[in-house]
């Protein structure tokens, strides 16, 4: 008993070491040099997977046990077999042994079982029907039949060549995500993350609408760091919230702004959740051109929340905090302000063109040096440590994704599904560019509600992308138009899982805090219509500097008024009427087009003109607690 008692124990410490190894290859091969793709990318799964199987019992409710140490062993000798014998296999004439086949069906069900622990079943349950489909190929109907293939050269494509398990999402996570999750892990350890929480206090804390615009900023902030809205809810929502209570911010309308901001850090720029990456590597662009595309966007989606923050303190009549309620910006940069450096220097080193890899690990080098420099921030060698630990355990579960999702890219890949699929998709739209979005949207948002943001987007890019480019969709565009898609599910109801996790941080009715952050998050449901038919607001499609001005612009000021419509507010209460015609204007205003913008303005200006003779009321059920706010502008 004595013995069984301390497995827990010893597997954490080997799972630390594991981990503390695995970022220091990850740092080692991004600063001086990467391996061969699968060497790099089995060696990656071998440190993902075994701490998998170290961290993550059978069962929640159970320690870590015999039958786990036995997994975490199987799964180091099947990933190793692949590290040791990929080159013999790729030029492999004869058939595999029956013990290879057997390791590589092992292999699958290893990583199958790694995903259910740090993930759960949704993404598992989705590969075990894409294995399914490619046995059962000659017995399904019409398109979707197919020759069919044997187990051994199933599992052999699958986890011995760079097409499946091993394929270009787990490249994209044994290189730029490892090394971007630790950059985002230093600067956490270091407090960074303080202080951007104080610096977005002191910026907005004043303004009526300062504590929801602090949550707003330290979300946008806190995407640098993190690649989960989840976990930014959790994170920022812990100073926030408290904050937003003492300021008497209506606490649904407070969680959803948490939630909407949180979600937004996955299509923000640097990082964005690690997607920037993997649109890199399929379009084969440099790192640096896809986060310039998705400035525009982020900053529109950011600026339609601010809106939404203020009309809703303008509504309840708030003010903003006292000054001696504020935190010090000035006393916060100072003690941690150099650690603004490395993350400022990492956006300019990729515009000017560095390598990604080598940007992100030698500004990790330079949090550790800036950090020693005052006393709040220095990491000790405990410290670095647990930088190390947390950087490649963050990433754990965004592995078992990859190869998963490497499962189903496999089959897709192996069967022609993705080209079925886009053949299908096309017949449904005939052809129809809007509605063959629209049934992308449809498919992102769904598996969008269970699944992490990068795991959709691996799986959505196989089988859609193909088709929304062969219909004139920008290749660019295509691809943020499945990404934002696949992350609005987590403030997607019924299962706005980002808004739920918000609202149990704040205390609010689940169900109405997922509506209203659904609501507040709606542009985000049109910019990337508008996008993937004229890309210019992602900086795309070869416009003059004049045309793109004006497109950002008249996108500003569609935003605007879609969010004044969307609350039904600007000034006072609008009429639905003057309602109406902003949302026709807003629209017409964020599509590009010299047609679009007159339109708009044309309609703007009938429903600014009818606004002063039109007034609208409050919901009667809030009339006597917004009466007062009434009068106050926006």
């Amino acid at each position: 008993m004595e013995s069984k008692s301390k497995l827990p124990l010893i597997a954490q410490r080997v799972a630390s070491i594991l981990l503390i190894a695995s970022s220091f290859f990850a740092l080692y091969t991004s600063g001086f040099g990467l391996l061969s793709a699968m060497t790099q990318r089995s060696v990656h799964w071998f440190f993902m997977i075994v701490a998998i199987f170290l961290l993550y019992p059978m069962r929640k409710s159970r320690e870590v046990g015999v039958v786990d140490l036995l997994l975490a062993l199987l799964a180091a000798a099947s990933t190793l077999y692949v590290t040791f014998t990929w080159e013999r296999n790729a030029l492999r004439i004869a058939d595999p042994a029956i013990w290879e086949i057997a390791l590589c069906v092992l292999g699958i069900m290893l990583v199958l079982e790694a995903t259910r622990r740090s993930m759960g079943m949704a993404m598992p349950i989705i590969a075990i029907i894409a294995l399914a489909y490619a046995f059962l190929g000659p017995y399904m109907p019409g398109a979707l039949k197919h020759k069919g293939f044997s187990i051994s050269s199933l599992a052999s494509f699958i986890y011995t060549t760079s097409e499946g398990i091993f394929g270009m999402a787990m490249g994209t996570s044994a290189t730029y995500i490892i090394v971007f999750v630790l950059f985002g892990s230093f600067l956490a350890k270091s407090g960074a993350g303080q202080l951007f929480v104080d610096l977005s206090l002191a910026a907005t804390g004043r303004k009526r609408s300062g504590p929801a615009q602090a949550t707003i900023l330290s979300n946008a902030l806190m995407g640098i760091i993190s690649g989960s809205p989840v976990a930014n809810v959790v994170t920022t929502g812990s100073f926030t919230l408290p904050l937003l209570r003492s300021a008497k911010y209506p606490m649904v309308e407070g969680a959803s702004i948490l939630a909407v901001a949180a979600t937004g850090s996955m299509f923000t720029p640097p990082v964005m959740g690690a997607a920037a990456f993997l649109i890199a590597d399929y379009l084969s662009e440099p790192y640096g051109n896809v986060v310039l595309a998705a400035v525009v966007p982020a900053l529109l989606f950011y600026l339609s929340l601010v809106i939404y923050a203020d009309i809703t303190a303008a509504k309840n009549g708030l003010t903003g905090l006292k000054r001696e309620d504020l935190p010090d910006w000035k006393a916060a940069f100072l003690d941690r302000g150099q650690l603004l450096i490395p993350i400022v220097l990492l956006i300019v080193l990729i515009v000017n063109g560095w390598s990604a890899l080598k940007s992100a690990f030698w500004c990790v080098i330079l949090i550790v040096v800036l950090a020693m420099i005052k006393k709040s921030t220095r990491m000790n060698l405990t410290g670095i440590k647990d930088a190390l630990v947390a950087g490649s355990k963050d990433t754990l579960s965004i592995a078992a994704a990859c190869a998963c999702a490497g499962i189903i890219v496999g089959v897709v890949s192996a069967t022609g599904l993705g080209v079925k699929f886009s053949s299908l998709l096309m017949q449904i739209a005939g052809n129809s560019p809007i509605l063959a979005l629209f049934l992308t949207m449809v498919a992102a948002i769904i598996m969008g509600m269970g699944l992490p943001p990068t795991a959709v987007y691996i799986i959505m890019a196989a089988l859609t992308v193909p088709a929304l480019t062969g219909i004139g969709i920008a290749p660019m565009a295509a691809h943020f138009f499945v990404f934002y898609f696949s992350c609005v599910g987590a403030i997607t109801p019924p299962v706005a899982l980002a808004a739920y996790s918000a609202s149990a941080v704040a205390h609010t009715d689940p169900f109405k805090t997922g509506w209203t952050a659904f609501r507040m998050g709606l542009v985000a449901y049109i910019i990337p219509y508008i996008f993937a038919f004229n890309p210019v607001l992602l900086l795309q499609g070869g416009g003059n500097i004049l045309e793109t001005v004006l497109a950002l612009a008249t996108a500003v000021i569609g935003v605007f008024f879609f969010t004044f419509a969307s609350e039904g507010y600007c000034k006072g209460w609008l009429h639905p009427i003057p309602r109406l015609l902003f949302l026709g204007g807003a629209v017409c205003m964020m599509i590009p087009g010299m047609v679009t913008d007159a339109a708009g303005v044309a309609i703007l200006a009938v429903g600014l003109v009818l606004g002063r003779f039109l007034k609208g009321s409050p919901p009667a059920k809030k009339a006597a607690a917004e009466e007062p706010a009434e009068q106050k502008e926006v």
